[in-house]
């Protein structure tokens, strides 16, 4: 992830949220790679450039969140972001928020 971001020039700090819930290991070996897609995702198309975040009054650093928690019997995974499409005005037609 550190490299990703060093090449699109964007400073991003993962946060992680409920690293003790248990998941069987098939279920995180086939949770890899979209969890990487999401969080590529993230960086490519909802984190703003270092300038453009401090033209709009936000950290330099932009931070993707992931969440893992009990739902009933299943487990709920949500990566999120601080980008642009986390902004008001921009929430209702281009959420950078993934959830499934």
């Amino acid at each position: 992830m550190h490299d990703l971001a060093r090449d699109l020039g964007k400073n991003v700090e993962l946060t992680i949220e409920g690293a003790d819930t248990e998941l069987d290991k098939t279920v995180i070996d086939q949770l890899g790679d979209p969890l990487m897609h999401l969080i590529r995702n993230s960086m490519d198309h909802g984190i703003e450039s270092p300038a453009v975040r401090a033209e709009r009054g936000k950290s330099l650093t932009a931070t993707i969140h992931l969440s893992a928690r009990h739902s009933g019997a299943s487990v709920l995974i949500t990566v999120s972001d601080d980008g642009a499409a986390s902004m008001p005005r921009q929430c209702a037609t281009a959420p950078s928020n993934a959830a499934w």
